[in-house]
């Protein structure tokens, strides 16, 4: 984390003579407030103080105060609290620095690495692009593009390496999953779950809405976007709609801005492809096929996910009004799951600890000791076999469970059946293999 804040330091910096350009000289007192204070944080993580209350204008330190306050004292500090407390208390800082400002409550510091990530991925997005055109409304097509939308960062990477055979296309869903699934393994598939809860819901009349709760902005936005345009092009979704960052988070968390910039920038693109596609997505914002959620400064909190009843009723509320709430990456992982390490084969039903105000799924690849619904034994199969399997990033999970309200995952079943499974009823590991997707 002290890189991350030098590295801020040195970003302002840079930008300072583009800023005075844009708001005159009084705004280097600004800069140097920022980058005073920035320095002061890093000396304050590095000496174990305790977290400090917010006293500006911040729209959510009544929140943010009273999570503090409630916190033991042995753990209020940067290296004796947990992990989740202690790094969402320290991107909160940081970002207060600039919401008090005069002029720069806006400015966003990862904004430049967001940007990179997607001009740098024009090959990559290209290809996608052109695969997913015209795409059958199938179980087959939807769970190649949920694959690569879990694994996209690793796709990013792989497609420029990639040995295209002469049989090959790069233009082929096909063959762009398999590079999307080179060295990567996933350890619990229920793609079949997800697939037969928005079958059954779009067989019904009526709104169908989605929520997508967002992680990263560049070219893994840009895959989360394919998902969900697909979704809505066949009638899996009415609507779908995006749960973004109020703040500048994680370095590489999606905001609002992000959205709108990379939609103008596909729009502009010198490929025919990718400017089609920015317009066909801007024109689906503008009929509200997808729209960006009212901002809740919950995402950006460092509460566990199943106190969200108690802390942000109006959030929790709009959840339940959709049919499917897809969590996109670690921390949103990390987060229902309560940053606790439960037993690696403890049901995923059990680990969201009530948090169920909507059929639920998670797209997560394994970054930390955080995981659960592994079947027995697996957890210590792979520590034999790859003793950083829970670190590297190789591995993950797509995971479901039904709200407290409904059963409609279960497989071959229609909705006048649906009752005949009790809602949330596990599905054993043993048997996700058997299970068979809906008839669309």
């Amino acid at each position: 984390m002290p890189g991350i804040m030098q590295q801020i330091i040195m970003r302002l910096l840079s930008d300072l003579p583009d800023l005075v350009n844009k708001y005159g000289e009084e705004v280097r007192k600004d800069v140097k407030q920022i980058v005073d204070a920035v320095e002061r944080l890093k000396m304050e993580l590095n000496r174990d103080r305790q977290f400090l209350l917010f006293h500006g204008a911040e729209p959510d330190k009544v929140e943010w105060n009273a999570f503090i306050t409630e916190m033991p004292r042995p753990k209020k500090s940067f290296f004796r609290a947990c992990w989740l407390h202690a790094e969402c208390y320290l991107y909160r800082r940081i970002f207060s620095f600039f919401e008090n400002s005069r002029h720069l409550q806006k400015y966003d510091c990862f904004d430049h690495l967001k940007k990179e990530d997607l001009m740098l991925s024009e090959m990559a997005m290209s290809a996608l692009a052109r695969a997913t055109r015209g795409l059958a409304k199938s179980y087959d097509a939807f769970s190649k593009l949920l694959r690569i939308n879990l694994w996209g960062n690793h796709f990013e990477m792989q497609i420029g390496a990639f040995r295209f055979t002469e049989e090959d296309s790069k233009d082929d869903i096909n063959v762009l999953v398999k590079v999307a699934d080179i060295d990567r393994i996933l350890l619990v598939d229920d793609t079949t779950l997800i697939w037969n809860c928005l079958v059954l819901a779009s067989k019904s009349s009526g709104n169908r809405i989605v929520d997508f709760i967002c992680d990263n902005g560049g070219f893994e936005f840009f895959t989360d976007m394919l998902l969900l345009e697909y979704m809505v092009d066949n009638n899996l979704a009415t609507q779908v709609r995006l749960h973004v960052k109020a703040i500048p988070w994680y370095i590489s968390d999606v905001t609002r801005a992000d959205i709108e910039w990379t939609l103008d920038f596909l729009t502009g693109h010198r490929d025919e492809c990718l400017s089609a596609l920015g317009k066909k997505w801007t024109h689906m914002m503008n009929t509200q096929k997808i729209v960006i959620a009212p901002t809740s400064y919950f995402w950006t909190g460092p509460q566990p996910y199943f106190v969200m009843v108690e802390s942000d009723i109006e959030l929790y509320r709009l959840l339940t009004t959709s049919k499917l709430a897809i969590f996109k990456g670690d921390l949103n992982y990390r987060k229902l799951l309560g940053d606790f390490i439960w037993d690696s084969t403890e049901e995923f039903i059990t680990c969201l600890r009530g948090f169920r105000p909507t059929n639920i799924c998670a797209l997560r690849t394994v970054k930390c000791e955080v995981v659960c619904g592994l079947s027995e034994g697996l957890a210590d199969s792979l520590l034999k076999n790859d003793h950083n399997w829970m670190i590297s990033g190789n591995y993950g999970v797509i995971q479901y469970t039904d709200s407290l309200k409904c059963s409609c995952a279960l497989p071959g079943v229609d909705s006048s059946e649906k009752n005949t499974r009790m809602p949330g009823m596990v599905v054993p590991p043993s048997e996700r293999s058997t299970l068979t997707p809906n008839h669309p």
